[in-house]
């Protein structure tokens, strides 16, 4: 064959310009990989991209077009061991590369000219569909302004539309991933004087000196794919053009959605916002309310909004969350062992932020909560929200920091406080209406006994009239619970409990505090439920005066439905659920077994340990070791036996320290409501034992009795409050462990199924104790009105007098929190009547003593069976 014989093929420039050549940008690929070396994809992305290589046909999409993203991208890709792209679309080449291009068509023209070479010209569409025939990944920049005046002004075919025709043809899927470069995290601000846009098209100095100024590092962000094969099925007409138009808007919302997820909304300044909160006609009007009531002059109400703005509001700064997040790590590294959690509740987050601003509801159990979910939400390339603190946080210097890195803050309360009321509601709706997300905790505070406490509605009613009044279409809310190993406030807690009042936080206690750090804590797991649009929500529960507090409940049961069981829960409640003083390693690993077997029946979340049951004796093992370090637990001493080292001990043989119980109740009470439904089924069927079979019938009543006197008591889920209360599941489920036999309406204990049934009735034997102590003060009161304060000391005094006298056995049923709890019970049954009297003063009125005896005598019965 002769040189003129010889054929090569021919490119458009379009294509020419696109083809990544490795030897042009060699020197520039290492001068990036140097300046770029902490570039990384966030873990989500690299999931999916690791998850669609082999799918399908890959076809990246940009937001810039300058060649130095496009060389940070391939950089990343090949660090990873993924396929780089050999065609970028719509780029604008570094000089090498243009020189050598220049030099090609050079070639061509006068070997040409000259008849040495022959040339086939391949067309744009030809070159993309061999590129995808190859599998071979390309990539295109969505916003090139070359593309757009190719698309637009020369009315040539779009690459999407190029796209589209090929997977027509194709029968495997071509995934479009979308990929933006995120050169920092600063949120966009309506006012700055430099330009430091996250997403902004830079080249090598830009992006360089970009990158070096920020406190955040830069990282690239991988969208969830677009399938060319579905958006052509769903497609309601078979014009590629159109198809692409939908497809090139889908993309552009995914974009501008991406934006939001990770810099949040654009960001008003602190002057802004006080504009925005302090002259709307809400606060206007609550001026002008007070000014006609001759309550003072506009001048001074104007300076208290003002300092009340000041008091509330947060400052948000992306810098105060990199540097407060980096020192979180080091502390969550040095006192937990690992936190935990599920990737694709991040992902959910991201998609369903979407529909509306986050509104983040965790539950409360200790100050670390809100530290760890921002710090993951950071973490995932999810903009942290701003968090309600209470007003006692805002100590010098944690208060400055916690309100640079989002916090906002509230008095504990608003009597009397009608503008202080006005700002800060204005306040909250304001942030809903620029779409921030929102944390905080339904609760109020925090939970000093574990499980979940009566939610308040005041944030939430906030929060709904926001929605209400048009200044967002709708928010999502979010149900989040944080479940620990070990928690920082075991003692504060154990004092609360037991009377003694809760310090006020301070710069000493912050000091003071820093002891805690010094110890590990074991594990934390951290889980969200699925967000809930609040319109769909409220359509669901109906409207009326109920409304709120119905919202606010459906979130309460998503919190305890997601709390994760973990060893120490589960252990501890084996532990304080044995009716003997001493238990052996054997019998708490079978107490655990049992508890483990109702629980994968109730198909609860588990930690990782727990999800094998061969893992039992390992995860009791540990907890049976924290609890030794702590002095909780105690192997059994031999008295006057002593080896040559040290007194003689019964190896195996734990005896719980009884001041200790109050203690780590806390742990078997983050997941009581999930054994509520068995518990009450024993106990009720322990109510009739010794008397042969019983009654499904009498059974059935009293278990729904049971439930009714412990409404105020607990949060319980759908089960227990819809229908027969579950009580025929766990039937079933005794029996179907051969502990009872049910026949004809009756139910008979089998065997040794009383030992078993006893051991689920002692699951709430402490709260029984408790109301028994609050009913029998109450029946033995000689006058019939008394302060509510005289009461609690009443209560408290005959709690401690029946303890040593041997009538309540458990130290953790002297619980002022339990006490509490009973006498609200009461009230909602009508036994007793509240009035405040005063400012602070209640109260408290006898209304129904014969009542109280009736119930007092069926708790009597309860104890005694169980």
């Amino acid at each position: 064959m002769t040189e003129s014989n010889i054929t090569e093929n021919k490119y458009t420039s379009y294509i020419m310009d696109g083809i990544v050549q490795r030897r042009s940008n060699r020197v520039f690929e290492n001068i990036v990989r140097m300046l770029f070396r902490r570039t990384e994809f966030d873990g989500e992305s690299l999931a999916t991209l690791k998850d669609y290589e082999e799918k399908g046909k890959i076809v990246y999409v940009s937001f810039q077009s300058s060649t130095t993203s496009l060389l940070i991208f391939t950089y990343l890709l090949k660090r990873h061991g993924l396929k780089a792209p050999v065609l970028a679309l719509g780029y604008n080449p570094y000089l090498f590369q243009v020189v050598t291009n220049l030099v090609r068509r050079i070639y061509r023209f006068l070997w040409g000219g000259l008849g040495l070479r022959s040339f086939r010209m391949v067309t744009d569409e030809e070159y993309i569909e061999d590129v995808l025939e190859k599998n071979d990944p390309m990539v295109i920049s969505l916003l090139s302004g070359k593309l757009f005046v190719r698309r637009y002004v020369e009315i040539k075919m779009d690459i999407l539309q190029h796209l589209i025709e090929s997977q027509k043809k194709s029968s495997l899927p071509i995934y479009i991933l979308p990929q933006i470069m995120f050169w920092n995290r600063n949120p966009e601000k309506t006012r700055t004087f430099v330009s430091s846009r996250a997403t902004g098209d830079r080249g090598l100095w830009s992006g360089f000196f970009t990158v070096a100024k920020s406190a955040t590092h830069p990282f690239m962000r991988i969208s969830g794919p677009i399938n060319l094969q579905e958006e052509i099925e769903a497609a309601s007409v078979d014009d590629s053009n159109h198809i692409a138009r939908i497809v090139r808007n889908k993309i552009l919302e995914m974009y501008n959605h991406e934006k939001r997820t990770v810099l949040g909304p654009v960001m008003k300044s602190s002057s802004e916002m006080m504009e925005r909160v302090l002259y709307h006609k809400n606060v206007l009007d609550e001026i002008q309310r007070q000014m006609e009531g001759g309550k003072s002059g506009e001048e001074k109400l104007r300076r208290k909004a003002y300092k009340y703005f000041r008091e509330i509001a947060a400052d948000f700064s992306i810098i105060y969350i990199r540097f407060f997040e980096k020192s979180l790590n080091y502390v969550f590294r040095k006192i937990f062992d690992g936190i935990h959690y599920n990737m694709d509740d991040f992902k959910m987050l991201r998609e369903e932020s979407q529909k509306g601003p986050l509104i983040i509801m965790p539950s409360h159990k200790s100050h670390m909560d809100y530290l760890i979910i921002s710090s993951l939400l950071f973490q995932n390339k999810i903009i942290p929200p701003h968090i309600l603190a209470g007003a006692n946080l805002t100590f010098f210097p944690m208060g400055k920091i916690f309100r640079r890195s989002g916090a906002f803050f509230m008095r504990r309360s608003f009597k009397g406080l009608d503008l202080y009321a006005a700002v800060f509601k204005q306040y909250v709706k304001i942030l809903v209406n620029e779409g921030y997300s929102i944390e905080f905790f339904i609760e109020g505070g925090r939970t000093r006994t574990g499980k979940l406490l009566v939610p308040k509605l005041g944030m939430l009613k906030y929060l709904i009239e926001s929605v209400e009044e048009g200044y967002n279409k709708d928010i999502m809310l979010v149900p989040a619970t944080i479940n620990y190993d070990r928690i920082l406030e075991e003692s504060s807690y154990q004092k609360e409990l037991k009377g003694k009042e809760k310090k006020e936080e301070s710069t000493s206690s912050f000091v003071k505090s820093r002891s805690l750090l010094k110890r590990n804590y074991g594990k934390v797991h951290v889980s969200f439920s699925k967000p809930v649009s609040l319109n769909e929500l409220k359509a669901a529960v109906g409207g009326g005066e109920d409304e709120t507090y119905n919202v606010a409940m459906y979130v309460m049961r998503r919190i305890n439905e997601i709390t994760m069981v973990t060893p120490f829960a589960i252990t501890t409640s084996a532990i304080l659920f044995s009716s003997v003083r001493g238990i052996s390693r054997l019998a708490l690993y079978e107490k655990v077994g049992i508890l483990h077997d109702f629980l994968a029946f109730a198909k609860v979340p588990m930690a990782e340990m727990l999800q094998n049951r061969d893992n039992i004796g390992p995860a009791v093992d540990m907890v049976l070791q924290s609890f030794k370090a702590d002095g909780i637990l105690g192997e059994l001493k031999l008295e006057g036996i002593e080896t040559l080292s040290k007194q003689a001990v019964m190896e195996d043989l734990f005896v719980i320290n009884e001041e200790e119980r109050i203690k780590i109740c806390f742990y078997k009470n983050t997941i009581i409501h999930y054994i509520l439904p068995v518990s009450f089924t024993a106990i009720a069927i322990l109510r009739f034992s010794g008397k042969g079979s019983m009654s499904y019938e009498k059974v059935r009543k009293v278990y729904r009795a049971i439930i009714d006197l412990f409404n105020e008591e607990f949060i319980y889920p759908e089960v227990l409050i819809e229908g027969d209360g579950g009580i025929e599941a766990m039937v079933e489920y005794l029996a179907g462990r051969g502990i009872i036999s049910r026949t004809n309406g009756k139910i008979s204990i089998e065997g040794n199924g009383e030992e078993e049934l006893l051991f689920y009735a002692y699951m709430v034997h402490d709260y029984f104790e408790s109301y028994y102590v609050v009913f029998d003060t109450i029946i033995h009161l000689e006058r019939e009105k008394i302060s509510r304060k005289d009461l609690m000391a009443d209560i408290r005094k005959n709690g401690i007098r029946h303890y040593h006298l041997g009538k309540v056995r458990l130290m953790e049923s002297l619980s002022i929190s339990n006490y509490n709890n009973a006498l609200v019970s009461m009230a909602y049954s009508g036994i007793i009547k509240e009035r405040t009297v005063g400012k602070k003063n209640i109260e408290v009125t006898i209304a129904d003593k014969k009542k109280a005896v009736e119930v007092m005598e069926n708790i009597r019965q309860y104890i005694e069976r169980s």
